[in-house]
């Protein structure tokens, strides 16, 4: 699988349906983008889906018999040319038989579900199959030797020099760019165009323009060009804390950071705001050690009423997400602090302490399994551990600072 986010393409003449298969498969796998286009555009076309930049193919085919000519989804299997640059092919078929299976098979879809009989954890347990198949291989040796980056687009955000791809996700990707004006680089941020969100960066602007503090990224611009928002931001040569548990954290280094970011969400909470979406990912590291809180654009400000999620969609990162917040409940700071548990948690121990093969396995051991022990030899820990992993609100630290005060007492203990 590749190491950046695996880029799915759906190919659907039903939105509605292309739109659930791109909900459940990013609801349950932050390392894949999906993009969902009309089966009847240009780039949805046999002739044109060898040359997309994707891991996986989705198509959505019909295979209703027709009277003396091929279904619908035969004919277009026949006419992909699915050669060594051709990525896997998931074929979600309606209408379907035994016999259509074995034909897609034959025709070189890597796998094969009917439409009737999709489940989410079905889907997702092909999907992981063809990112590994023996095609995704093939796929991905030739685009390493016979394909070259594109080059970034000059004009993508006026006053800016894009100068590499830090980074993208299902909404947005970040660049590296050169700011003249600033004389600096910064991280750009620019969305993806969309039709359901397109005031998210506007709500990081505005969450983070009220606050200015070391421990919260600064933010230098934002705008909208061309159909897409953009933010620029302060840089971090030094990565985020995701990248860092790639290697193991001692005892006292993961306290250090817990304390840290500790007094981060305190500067946020003193500011009437609850992050909601607090992961390593979002925790950005200084060389100085400092931690930086970035990506505000889930942060919920207190004192309005208004909700920025809508009815039936979580957002958020399951592994992370409290029990409130997995049940779609009002939430406020403590709902930050669960989070936070769940990441001192895999610093102490490099796991998370809640797995499963979707998200909704996760988000239920969040609201149902109990709080997982220690290992003997950090069994120390097990006390703050469990105040910030209660499954209810009121029996966690009730701020940041009472947890901060919490650990000053245990270590004066």
């Amino acid at each position: 699988m590749p190491s950046s986010p695996a880029r799915l393409l759906v190919i659907a003449a039903d939105a509605q349906f292309g739109r659930w298969l791109q909900h459940r498969i990013e609801a349950s796998r932050e390392d894949c983008t999906v993009t969902v286009v009309d089966f009847r555009a240009p780039e949805a076309q046999p002739g044109a889906l060898t040359h997309q930049r994707v891991d996986l193919l989705l198509p959505v085919l019909s295979f209703a018999a027709e009277e003396g000519t091929d279904p619908a989804g035969t004919g277009w299997l026949r006419r992909l040319d699915v050669g060594d640059q051709c990525p896997p092919l998931l074929v979600v078929a309606e209408d379907g038989t035994e016999l259509t299976a074995v034909q897609a098979l034959r025709l070189g879809a890597t796998d094969y579900l009917p439409r009737a009989l999709i489940t989410a954890e079905r889907l997702l347990v092909s999907i992981e199959y063809c990112l590994h198949s023996p095609r995704a291989l093939a796929a991905a040796s030739f685009s390493a030797e016979e394909e070259q980056a594109p080059p970034l687009p000059r004009d993508l955000i006026p006053r800016y020099t894009l100068l590499q791809k830090l980074g993208e996700s299902a909404r947005a990707t970040v660049y590296l760019a050169a700011s003249a004006a600033l004389g600096r680089n910064v991280a750009l941020k620019v969305s993806r165009y969309s039709d359901d969100d397109n005031s998210q960066f506007a709500r990081e602007y505005a969450a983070i323009g009220a606050l200015s503090h070391p421990a919260v990224v600064d933010i230098y611009d934002y705008g909208l060009h061309d159909g897409r928002e953009f933010i620029a931001m302060e840089y971090f040569p030094c990565g985020d804390l995701k990248a860092r548990l790639q290697n193991p954290i001692s005892e006292s280094q993961s306290l250090d950071y817990l304390r840290r970011i500790a007094g981060a969400l305190t500067v946020v909470h003193q500011a009437g705001i609850v992050h909601r979406d607090l992961k390593p990912a979002n925790i950005m590291l200084r060389e100085n050690g400092q931690v930086v809180l970035i990506d505000f654009g889930l942060a919920k400000n207190l004192s309005h009423h208004t909700h920025s999620t809508a009815v039936g969609v979580l957002r958020g990162s399951p592994y992370y997400m409290s029990p409130e917040q997995a049940q779609g409940a009002d939430l406020d700071e403590r709902s930050d602090l669960y989070s936070l548990g769940v990441i001192y948690f895999e610093m102490l121990t490099g796991e998370r302490p809640y797995l499963g093969a979707t998200a909704l396995d996760v988000l239920r051991q969040h609201v149902e399994s109990p709080v997982p022990a220690l290992p003997p030899e950090l069994s120390r820990h097990q006390t703050v551990i469990d105040a910030l992993l209660s499954k209810f609100a009121d029996e966690r630290y009730g701020s940041a600072d009472e947890l901060l005060g919490a650990l000053t007492v245990a270590a004066c203990a």
